[in-house]
């Protein structure tokens, strides 16, 4: 059975904005919320600071 994957949400016009990059910076984008929608992190992602929410 294949691991569920965690929903994602797109936030105001977040999705709009990413599909509005470049091709590449699209394709790390999207492998590295398919990893965080399956429980684990990108090479590359790291912690918001200064968010208080």
């Amino acid at each position: 059975m294949p691991d569920q994957l965690k929903p994602l949400h797109w936030v105001g016009s977040s999705k709009k904005d990413l599909m509005a990059m470049p091709g590449d910076v699209v394709d790390v984008f999207g492998f590295a919320l398919h990893m965080a929608q399956s429980g684990k992190k990108h090479d590359q992602a790291k912690p918001l600071k200064g968010f208080g929410g």
